[in-house]
């Protein structure tokens, strides 16, 4: 069966297109509660979900063009590495770009890199940060990014010719241009020629920067993430590797960089309802298993907190709360935002910081 016929086999039981608002949060072009309006909004306007963003003012029309210009791309695997563009990017900077791994993650797999002399794909590998998939998607990116006959779409003379800043003629002035001077980029010649301003290609590159975030969210979303450590021990039926699993020490240590001392509590806060307090705290945590969060301590006069950072909101009631991390081990931090929702009879006034969060291995039978 040919790709085309493989591909075409597939669309009655697959998505034909990523959705609009995945892309755009992906692609940092919106934020979440941006979304979320929309979609309320959608609710009684059955306007399409672009114009509404569009409407409400958190999305240019130009940006939404071009995304929806390449949605049906960010279907497949192979179609969304084929959007590879741009310089040839390290692959821990393009983690980083896909908010796949933190910069401390990325930091301790080079050390270990430097102790072992591998490569920092193997790295990221063995101290499970990263899945065999993922690696093998990011590395197949990096070689489309390097041939520039291939990487075309998100190429930012390309880019700017679909945002009608120029023509298709003038880019291809400008190509036989940087042949003659092939030290120089796209955009320097297309602003010499006077086809566009210096403010034009920045906002080029922020929009290509986007795309490109959004397509590399893709393929890592596409390829199989780690497989948790529980699943793996029950399923194996190899004494060898069991035994090796039980004897092990499993330990998880939570170093806290950073943690707010306390809340001030307004009277425009109670009459809100709520206090909000970003990067509140920065944690740090090592381990040689999974792990879980414990958080313990909240009481009045607070009723509630959303803790985000993790990479989904957290709730967080009276009662300790656990959350399980399946898909970190090894080095991982945080930087946290809190929301605290106040009960009825709270009081203006100054706090204690009210949460404590502790880390726990996963204990394997």
């Amino acid at each position: 069966m040919s790709e085309i016929e493989r591909k075409n086999s597939t669309l009655s039981c697959k998505l034909t297109k990523r959705p609009l608002g995945k892309i755009l949060i992906d692609g940092d072009f919106i934020a979440r509660q941006d979304l979320e309006k929309a979609l309320e909004d959608q609710i009684h306007t059955n306007e399409l979900l672009g114009e509404i963003l569009v409407h409400i003012g958190v999305l240019e029309p130009m940006d939404l063009k071009v995304v929806l210009s390449i949605q049906k791309d960010l279907v497949f695997l192979e179609d969304a590495i084929k959007l590879a563009a741009g310089m040839h990017r390290l692959l821990g900077e393009l983690l980083i770009q896909a908010k796949r791994i933190t910069p401390e993650q990325l930091e301790y797999a080079l050390q270990e890199q430097r102790q072992t002399g591998e490569k920092l794909g193997e790295a990221l590998r063995r101290l499970q940060i990263i899945s065999g998939e993922e690696l093998d998607r990011l590395l197949a990116f990096q070689q489309h990014q390097d041939d520039p006959l291939r990487a075309v779409r998100l190429r930012l003379g390309q880019l700017l010719v679909a945002t009608n800043q120029i023509t298709e003629e003038q880019l291809q002035n400008a190509l036989i241009q940087q042949k003659l001077s092939p030290r120089k980029k796209i955009g320097e010649l297309l602003i010499e020629a006077g086809h566009v301003t210096p403010e034009q290609i920045s906002l080029g590159l922020k929009l290509q920067h986007k795309l490109l975030t959004a397509a590399l969210v893709t393929i890592l979303s596409l390829s199989s993430p780690l497989s948790p450590i529980i699943e793996y021990s029950e399923a194996s039926s190899s004494p060898e590797k069991t035994t090796a699993i039980e004897t092990a020490t499993a330990h998880a240590t939570l170093n806290v960089l950073y943690q707010a001392p306390e809340l001030i509590i307004t009277q425009a806060d109670i009459l809100r309802g709520y206090i909000e307090v970003k990067s509140a705290s920065r944690i740090e945590i090592r381990s040689n298993v999974f792990f879980f969060l414990r958080f313990n301590g909240l009481g009045e006069p607070f009723k509630e907190a959303y803790i985000r950072g993790f990479g989904r909101d957290v709730l967080v009631g009276p009662e300790s709360n656990s959350i399980f991390l399946p898909d970190l081990r090894g080095f991982a931090a945080f930087e946290l935002s809190y929301k605290f929702f106040l009960s009825k009879d709270a009081q203006p006034g100054t706090y204690s910081w009210p949460l404590e969060i502790s880390a726990h291995p996963v204990m394997l039978a």
